[in-house]
């Protein structure tokens, strides 16, 4: 067991704020994956607890939960409006996590239109059909596959797994990684919209699933991430006038500058808190996201 030092720091609001979708709760521990290995991790007072199934460094935990990062001075930065000053009240400690780029665009193509527990459960059926499987303390998983092997699995084998409309979008994206065309590792390096268009590349790819995997999986934190719940708390900004996408995304990055998708996520971690009814989901749940225009 190696315990590190985690000041300014909430577990519970990292692991179910949407930026993730195979960890789970057991007791006082949270299991899960970071990478390929499997974790086992809790959180007492300032100091957070993990065990690996394979020797995972301190400075690989820490990077992936973002403790590496001046959280009071990032903060400082986004705090510039009453509304993300009240998500930064309830929700302090929150942060990005920092994913393997991989796994975050499958997941996430794998999350477009659809809800947090169908995502869990498609993602775990993709797994156990086509990951390696591990263990750790009584808890069994399968790691996510990779990109080589899912560029290989028919997409008839994918629809099975109720992958639906998003199985050859998901083998497409696999091939492009897998033969080099979209170089995830080199995303971290270039500036954001070099990042975003080269994800926006991919076939099945669109602007919020480009924004979560640039955001989540490629430490760009400039993305700022739009869905149907950030088209509510868009409301507060733009008085319920019909804005396109491009106007919001440019407001975002003016007015939280470099660290907008750090404030994207407070904000929708607190509306998803704060509305007790959740927005509708499917593939026609919002036909101003599909037309790239907001009605707000």
């Amino acid at each position: 067991m190696i315990t590190l030092h985690a000041p300014d720091f909430r577990l519970d609001a990292c692991l179910t704020s949407g930026q993730t979708f195979r960890w789970m709760a057991h007791g006082d521990w949270w299991h899960g994956l970071i990478g390929r290995h499997v974790v086992r991790v809790r959180q007492e007072g300032e100091m957070l607890s993990y065990e690996a199934s394979e020797a995972l460094s301190a400075e690989q935990v820490r990077a992936y939960f973002a403790l590496d990062v001046d959280l009071p001075g990032l903060l400082r930065q986004i705090d510039v409006d009453m509304q993300v000053h009240a998500a930064i009240q309830r929700f302090r400690g929150l942060r990005v996590l920092r994913q393997d780029a991989w796994e975050t665009l499958a997941s996430f193509i794998c999350a477009s239109f659809n809800n947090i527990t169908r995502i869990e459960g498609m993602i775990e059926r993709l797994c156990q059909a086509c990951g390696d499987p591990a263990a750790l303390a009584g808890f069994r998983t399968f790691i996510f596959p990779d990109a080589e092997t899912l560029a290989g699995v028919p997409e008839r084998r994918l629809r099975a797994l109720g992958l639906g409309y998003r199985a050859p979008y998901l083998r497409a994206a696999a091939r492009r990684v897998a033969d080099g065309r979209l170089p995830l590792a080199h995303l971290r390096e270039v500036d954001y919209p070099t990042a975003k268009r080269a994800l926006l590349a991919c076939e099945g790819v669109g602007d919020k699933v480009a924004d979560c995997v640039a955001l989540f999986g490629c430490a760009q934190d400039a993305a700022f991430p739009i869905d149907v719940w950030m088209e509510r708390v868009l409301r507060y900004y733009f008085r319920h006038r019909k804005i396109t996408r491009a106007v919001a995304h440019d407001y975002a990055q003016r007015h939280f500058g470099p660290y907008a998708g750090w404030a994207q996520q407070y904000l929708y971690h607190d509306v998803r808190h704060q509305r007790a009814t959740p927005p509708p989901t499917g593939r026609h749940a919002s036909r101003a996201m599909t037309r790239e225009a907001i009605t707000i």
